[in-house]
């Protein structure tokens, strides 16, 4: 088996042959005596054995040396019963020249030993940031998930921007919002994570005057001494910053915002070496990384947005073609959709599910559309075939908007809106839980309108016997825990009955300030003219 210590002893033997031009070499202890390494038949003399055991005895670690007979000799312990010696022929002022040639040597080794272990911490580090910087690309990738089209851009900034900041050595980091009024120009500056030193409105200043010049990463050392920048802003307490738009297809939806590099010492330098603090492409190149992400989020939900507006106005078309046919009924399914949204609130579903509602109480009686106006506007009592074909009313509206994939969200609430909970109502006679929430809620909804609301045949039901007939019907014809919900809401109910019109202004236009002049948007009017006051029994 090799072993390592005869190999160190023999490099050490030719180091030291080398270094003072006579040979060394390397002894080994034995039961016979002093082996010598080159030529095991030699052996050492006497004397020269009896000074290696004493130096084996001894324990010795540093060089040692004696004069015997033969001349001076120069021993090393090596370590497992090894040692290197040689004579050396030198006089003393050879002796002090190669001595001091040894320290030089000496003192250069050990600092290169200094500048490779510096060089070795240096490459540490960098392989440490670059996992570091892996990792929250990992962690980014990982927010594609995270982004749906109804979270918000901050919502998803908020879980980027503490390790982005951690990542990138910034102080502080921040997302400026742009003005949703005036595209382009910086709105609210928000999530701020760490300290980005200057206020908000000294930023807002910056980001307009920076941006002014140009439109793409902006990366600005203060305190650099080879600065070429023109600033003419205040920004107590900031050394340099970066900005990096968040931009897709011409569209800007903000910037984000990184404050003051975090200084750290560069190796082999001192902590205030030029460039040690400031901020470059390694701190832009991150924070792009998830402006791309964050843009193309924001992109998504402009998309989104554009495409509910779309189907919102479709919406407002179709029921214009019902209002078109029964102008006495103008505002039905306006405040249908209104009473069944506060409902919908009301027992605690999410936001989306209350909007969907409101579409769908939008929608539930296009199937309007379907029924003959000499049966639709027939100002007395309906013949049995009459109000079959008003019963049709569901499955009408059913198959016109089944084939509109934006629209099967609301089929439910459409097709099922007159099933009853004992299951005597129609189109299929659904009872209890097999009938959709959505229809469930606009029941009661579509109820307290059709009995509080004028008609050309006879004038609205007083609210306190519309309340009665709710109740009593809590458990037949409708879910007790929607009827609970219309109880517990019905402060608004009432106010949405009075003032639905302004209700459903500020619904479409949340930023008025003002109540507007124009008419309210045509909407869908109640279907059931007289099929609601026949199963109520009014």
């Amino acid at each position: 088996m090799h072993d390592p210590t005869d190999t160190s002893s023999r490099e050490l033997a030719n180091q030291l042959s080398t270094q003072f031009g006579s040979p060394f070499d390397a002894w080994q202890a034995a039961p016979e005596g002093w082996a010598c390494g080159d030529d095991p038949r030699g052996t050492a003399s006497a004397e020269l054995a009896a000074w290696f055991d004493s130096l084996a005895a001894s324990g010795a670690k540093e060089p040692s040396t004696t004069r015997l007979a033969d001349g001076l000799w120069v021993a090393c312990p090596v370590g497992g019963g090894r040692v290197v010696a040689g004579v050396v022929a030198l006089t003393p002022e050879q002796m002090a020249g190669r001595l001091a040639a040894a320290a030089v040597e000496h003192g250069e080794s050990k600092q290169q030993v200094v500048e490779l272990r510096e060089l070795s911490d240096d490459y540490a580090n960098k392989l440490a940031d670059s996992f570091e910087e892996l990792a929250f690309f990992r962690r980014l990738a990982s927010h594609v998930e995270f982004c749906d089209a109804t979270r918000r851009l901050e919502e998803v900034a908020e879980g980027v921007l503490p390790s982005m900041r951690r990542v990138a050595g910034l102080e502080g980091i921040a997302l400026v919002l742009a003005d949703e009024h005036a595209p382009g120009q910086v709105g609210a500056i928000t999530l701020h994570n760490g300290d980005t030193a200057a206020d908000d409105d000294a930023w807002a200043e910056a980001v307009r005057a920076v941006f002014a010049r140009q439109s793409g990463v902006a990366v600005i050392n203060l305190n650099a001494q080879h600065a070429t920048h023109d600033i003419d802003f205040e920004l107590p307490g900031v050394r340099n910053f970066v900005l990096t738009p968040i931009s897709k297809d011409g569209h800007r939806y903000g910037w984000l915002l990184g404050v003051n590099k975090i200084a750290a010492a560069v190796a082999g330098h001192s902590s205030d070496a030029l460039g040690h603090d400031e901020i470059g492409s390694t701190e832009a190149s991150l924070l792009e990384a998830a402006t791309v992400l964050l843009a193309t989020h924001a992109a998504n939900v402009r998309l989104v947005s554009e495409k509910e507006d779309l189907v919102v106005d479709a919406i407002h078309t179709l029921v214009g073609v019902i209002e078109a046919k029964d102008a006495y009924t103008c505002g039905h399914s306006d405040r249908v959709a209104l009473f069944a949204q506060r409902i919908a609130q009301e027992l605690g579903l999410p936001a989306a599910k209350c909007h969907e509602i409101y579409l769908t109480g939008l929608l539930h009686d296009v199937g309007k559309v379907g029924v003959s106006d000499d049966v639709l506007l027939k100002p007395g009592q309906l013949t049995d075939e009459e109000l079959d074909q008003i019963k049709r009313h569901p499955e009408c509206g059913w198959r016109l908007l089944q084939r509109l994939k934006p629209f099967r969200n609301f089929l439910d609430g459409v097709l099922y809106h007159h099933e009853s909970l004992d299951g005597s109502g129609y189109p299929e006679g659904l009872a209890g839980d097999d009938i959709p929430l959505p229809a469930r809620v606009i029941a009661v909804a579509d109820a307290w309108d059709a009995m509080t609301s004028d008609r050309p045949y006879r004038a609205g039901m007083p609210w306190e016997k519309a309340e009665g007939i709710l109740r009593n019907g809590a458990g037949r014809q409708w879910d007790p825990k929607v009827v609970q919900a219309f109880f517990s809401a019905a402060d608004d109910v009432h106010n949405i009955t009075r003032t639905w019109q302004d209700h459903l202004r500020q619904l479409l236009n949340p930023d008025a300030d003002e109540p507007q002049t124009r008419p309210a948007p045509i909407d869908a009017s109640e279907l059931l003219t007289h099929a609601v006051a026949v199963d109520l029994g009014l």
